[in-house]
């Protein structure tokens, strides 16, 4: 990239380069992260924060000369993807789903006002409408006058964004980012740094694969012997699936986990992003799997969020045991280990524990000791 190209005002590509040798998560060059945080800081004062206080500064005539709220509101929600990029640690515009992202970021405390139901409904008939279709659809106002940052008519069901209510809201986010990352909180400076990489053309491996893990990989450590990489994502599940423990490991000396359709049960498991060497890198750990890609849920961060449909890639056994050998204890201990680190639910965990008192088997009238 040419090191010319500004990332902010008296901030090159070129002089990032310069300070980068300085900066790690936990580099003790505090005078090198506050250069960094100021010009960061310019950047969004001067491509989001400052033209949208341009655009409002009628706002207090009885008569506004203009009407700027989807200019406004547009700039909010570039800014809400802004500040996403950082927090998600992105590298390419595909990483994360669009609408994920801003079902998070709206999950967030200070807006508890919008309800599951209005977050997946702002990103769909406000944030897509105007950004895409100059309009906002189904009902959505947006307007100054409001006592609440989002209201809804009992009658009419119009739901209204008081707009100067949300731009604070979220100028109150990123001030919250800004804050942590010069805290020194970790792990908030290396996504701050993944993502400026990303933008000043360092290589960066984009994590562009989501995998889910059900069986031994549920456990951190065993899943990033192999893929050394890869980064958490999330709990997630697989309806109509469940799980069953039918293809036989020389390694494990018994039989191991696989998936299987089934209209009554579900598969709970966890999501890992992952960089193209370490999918090819699991490929080869799971011999006598199949590679399969199917529609996962991530588990939102709060309760009252929505569930996230992920594309994500997963191992299916190829045959089955004809011994029926059952599991082992310890590789069921291992898999219920990776159970709680990933806090999956608490009567899953149970169930699978029942594989290690009983070994009991998978097949014929045994079939039910699946989960």
């Amino acid at each position: 990239m040419d090191p010319s190209t500004e990332l902010a005002s008296d901030f090159t590509i070129g002089r990032y380069h310069e300070l980068r040798q300085q900066l790690t998560a936990t580099a003790t060059k505090e005078d090198a992260w506050r250069e960094l945080i100021c010009a960061v800081q310019r950047r969004i004062e001067e491509r989001f924060l400052t033209p949208v206080k341009e655009l409002a500064r009628f706002d207090q005539k009885d008569e506004l000369p203009y009407r700027p709220g989807f200019a406004i509101l547009a700039l909010d929600c570039l800014l809400i993807d802004t500040i996403q990029s950082f927090r998600e640690r992105r590298v390419t515009t595909g990483d994360v789903s669009p609408a994920h992202s801003f079902k998070t970021f709206l999950s967030n405390p200070r807006f508890a006002g919008f309800t599951k139901n209005d977050r997946g409904e702002f990103f769909q008939y406000v944030r897509n409408a105007i950004l895409h279709n100059g309009e906002t659809r189904k009902d959505w106002k947006i307007r100054i006058d409001t006592v609440c940052m989002l209201e809804r008519d009992a009658v009419s069901h119009t739901r209204t964004i008081n707009r100067r209510h949300f731009h604070a809201a979220i100028e109150a986010e990123f001030r919250d980012l800004i804050n942590l990352v010069e805290s020194g909180d970790a792990a908030a400076r290396d996504s701050f740094l993944r993502r400026l990489d990303a933008m000043a053309g360092f290589p960066v491996d984009a994590l562009r694969n989501f995998y889910f893990a059900y069986g031994s990989n549920l456990k951190s450590g065993e899943c990033r012997r192999t893929a050394p990489t890869a980064e958490d994502h999330g709990v997630a599940y697989l309806p109509a699936h469940r799980i069953a423990f039918t293809k036989h490991s020389m390694t494990r000396q018994g039989d191991a986990a696989t998936i299987k359709e089934d209209s009554t049960s579900m598969v709970w498991g966890y999501v890992y992003r992952t960089t193209d060497d370490d999918r090819a890198a699991l490929r080869n750990r799971e011999g006598g799997y199949e590679e399969v890609e199917l529609t996962v849920y991530l588990v939102p961060p709060k309760p009252e969020g929505d569930p996230t449909p992920v594309r994500a890639f997963t191992f299916v056994a190829k045959t089955e045991c004809p011994n029926h050998c059952g599991p082992p204890p310890a590789y069921i201990d291992l898999i219920t280990s990776g159970a709680r680190e990933r806090r999956l639910p608490y009567g899953y965990a149970q169930a699978l524990e029942i594989h290690r008192e009983t070994r009991l088997l998978v097949g014929d009238s045994r079939e039910r000791t699946s989960l």
